[in-house]
């Protein structure tokens, strides 16, 4: 049975909006696919409406599973009051991974991998007003594949617009990335 690695990148969120010019708010996100597993970005303290993190996590399918069950990727934002340190749910954006699994299986013959970027409206529960965008990125491999092609430490960058470039070291193969758009990419 085949093992797929979905990997997610919260790049940032925009439109956020501010209630006060005088307390600059701070942004956290949460995401997940399974609520019993969270994954919680680093703070922004940059006190504008444009929150920036970058964080990466991923999780490991059998194909098989993915036909009996809707899987759903949830980013929740919030905002901190840096007085106070109270946290108030900004919206959530709820993703259907349907569309890019299907994109992924037509593709499978093709490419192993399949990576998008998108923006996502934050809504908060019974609302249908949008209360600003997050930018996702989502990554499809198959996880046997993605062992084998690099040595040493993996880890996740992100990085501004990047082009990957295959460098030898004598003591292996590294991956470098050059910088030219918003993307989330493992090396």
């Amino acid at each position: 049975m085949k093992k797929l690695s979905v990997e997610f990148c919260i790049i940032s969120a925009r439109g956020l909006g501010r209630r006060s010019s005088l307390l600059k708010p701070q942004w956290f996100s949460v995401g997940w696919v399974d609520p019993s597993s969270k994954y919680c970005t680093k703070i922004d303290a940059s006190g504008n409406s444009n929150a920036s993190w970058g964080t990466k996590f991923s999780v490991s399918v059998d194909e098989h599973d993915l036909a009996q069950q809707q899987m759903e990727l949830t980013v929740e934002v919030y905002r901190r009051e840096p007085i106070f340190l109270r946290e108030h749910l900004q919206g959530a954006a709820v993703v259907q991974m349907k569309e890019y699994l299907d994109k992924f299986a037509q593709n499978e013959e093709h490419s192993e991998v399949i990576e998008e970027t998108d923006s996502f409206q934050l809504r908060r529960k019974k609302s249908d007003k949008a209360h600003g965008f997050v930018d996702i990125s989502i990554r499809i491999c198959k996880q046997e594949d993605d062992h084998g092609r690099f040595s040493g430490k993996q880890k996740f960058l992100h990085t501004r617009m990047a082009v990957r470039t295959k460098i030898t070291i004598m003591q292996g193969s590294w991956c470098c990335f050059v910088r030219r758009k918003n993307q989330c990419f493992s090396g």
